[in-house]
């Protein structure tokens, strides 16, 4: 199926041509739907005819959170070419294999992240990288007088490949197509009041990953609101402008750890929330502590379930504060299919745990390697991760298949870390599971078996990760230990050592 009637940007420049799209907080800038429309027609015309890329190609982009991101996605998708916004906080090391992954015709950073962007270029061989900052040397190839209008636009063709957290030890590039985002937007509209008029969100979420964009972000675009960015999450900056009602925000997406460190902060006490219309929260459930706090201001928090590959599965009424409470993460939302199965792909009755399958127009049609143990032939797609559902149809989040924690509302993947640690030589063996933590939600415990005649210390770990790992990924805590309990083909049980040290701090 092809059609041309998906192009937002051209249809609010036509009904709303003032009005604002975008406004950045940190430099003032704003875009009103005319002013988005001649940039991205600008920017689809310039990749196109300046330099050379054909549709399917793969632009790369190493930045801060920019209004540009959203000027370059809607550009790819007149274009026909596939953005891939990746994670600046990752090393070097990290982006270079992603580069490498994809193969991108084209580069774009800026001049915070410049130098490490050409590092990465030099090493993986993209031969075109361009400043998109105002005034940068990717403004130099824009003309007004040539610009790319309407086009036909096919839905099922890639146009966003986001690195997913996944739950097999490494970061899977999962490809979202328009039509998938189209029906993410849908999703929204249940019980996040996405297409009420006057939406208004504000973004202090990176803007590569799934939530930044397509749960919060491209929802709002997609029916004509505002989203106002910031290129760091500040609790208490957060709070005094959603707190403010002269802004008129009405909606946020963050998890919950961020929404506990704006109620800690100094202006939470004399925030006025009275125009955000939801809260809506992913990545951990509300505890009792943040209910109370947030509720004599009136929040409305919509607990979800989701990610990259297929968007929000489950969302919540944000009436119903006693399934919240109870840690439900909400009722499955419109235009996906659901079953929680077992390990032989049987549903489970109401009430047993299994492994969430979706499927759906929603679904990501598949990762850059076309990962066929993930994609059932049938279609079905498996989550990894394992949730119940009750009488009512309110689904519960039970555990991970594999092994990942979330700490901050980001993945960190035990394998990965582990595998960075064994480079040290006095690690003989180790194992990293996620433990609480009041902040973050989770942090790393690394339970380590010393070499023989070595002596291993929380900060010669640390410095092993330093320049390999994202921060957020660095082990927190250390535990020392003979050996490991394994099972029965001779691996670690780490089942075992969450019973054991689940709730361990220390060393």
């Amino acid at each position: 199926m092809r059609y041309a009637a998906a192009d937002w940007v051209a249809n609010y420049a036509r009904t709303q041509p003032d009005a604002v799209a975008l406004h950045n907080l940190d430099t003032g800038e704003t875009r009103s739907w005319a002013e988005l429309e001649s940039r991205v027609g600008q920017i689809a015309h310039a990749l196109r005819e300046r330099l050379g890329l054909v549709p399917g190609d793969r632009i790369v982009n190493i930045s801060d959170g920019d209004l540009r991101h959203f000027e370059l996605q809607f550009a790819c998708a007149r274009a026909g070419l596939v953005w891939v916004p990746l994670n600046f906080r990752h090393t070097a090391v990290e982006l270079a294999r992603a580069c490498r992954e994809m193969a991108p015709k084209l580069m774009l950073t800026d001049a915070t992240w410049g130098e490490t962007a050409r590092q990465v270029a030099r090493e993986t061989g993209v031969a075109h990288v361009h400043d998109w900052d105002a005034g940068g040397d990717f403004d130099a190839l824009l003309d007004p007088s040539r610009a790319m209008g309407e086009s036909e636009i096919d839905p099922d063709a890639p146009l966003q490949i986001l690195y997913t957290s996944g739950t097999t030890g490494t970061p899977k590039a999962a490809i979202v197509t328009l039509g998938g985002m189209v029906i993410h937007a849908l999703q929204q509209v249940e019980f996040c009041a996405t297409a009420e008029p006057g939406g208004h969100l504000f973004q202090p979420m990176p803007l590569f990953h799934f939530g930044g964009l397509n749960t919060a972000s491209n929802p709002i675009l997609f029916f004509g609101g505002r989203v106002t960015i910031t290129r760091r999450f500040d609790a208490a900056a957060t709070t005094a402008y959603c707190g403010d009602p002269a802004n008129a925000v009405t909606h946020l997406c963050l998890p919950p750890v961020m929404y506990q460190m704006m109620a800690d902060s100094e202006p939470f006490a004399q925030a006025d929330f009275s125009t955000l219309r939801r809260f809506i929260c992913g990545g951990g459930r509300v505890s009792e502590r943040l209910r109370a706090a947030y509720e004599p201001k009136g929040a409305r928090f919509v607990p979800q379930y989701g990610g990259t590959e297929m968007g929000p599965v489950t969302s919540m009424n944000p009436g119903r504060l006693d399934k919240i409470m109870a840690g439900s993460c909400g009722q499955k939302s419109l235009h996906i299919d659901m079953r929680i199965v077992d390990e032989r792909g049987e549903d489970v009755p109401r009430g047993q745990p299994g492994e969430v399958w979706v499927r759906g127009p929603g679904v990501t049609i598949g990762y850059l390697d076309a990962n066929a143990a993930i994609v059932r032939n049938d279609g079905w797609h498996r989550t990894g991760d394992v949730l119940w559902q009750d009488e009512d149809g309110f689904c519960f989040v039970v555990d991970r298949v594999k092994d990942m924690y979330k700490s901050g509302g980001e993945n960190v993947f035990s394998a990965e870390v582990e595998g960075v640690l064994m480079t040290n030589p006095a690690v003989a063996e180790c194992a990293v599971i996620g433990v609480p933590d009041d902040r973050w939600g989770e942090v790393g415990l690394a339970i380590v078996v010393a070499s023989n005649g070595h002596r291993v210390t929380l900060e010669a770990l640390q410095a092993t990760c330093e320049g390999r790992l994202a921060r957020y990924k660095h082990p927190k805590h250390l535990r020392i230990v003979e050996s490991f309990p394994r099972n029965v083909t001779g691996k670690i049980a780490k089942p075992a050592l969450r019973a054991e040290f689940g709730g361990s701090r220390s060393v």
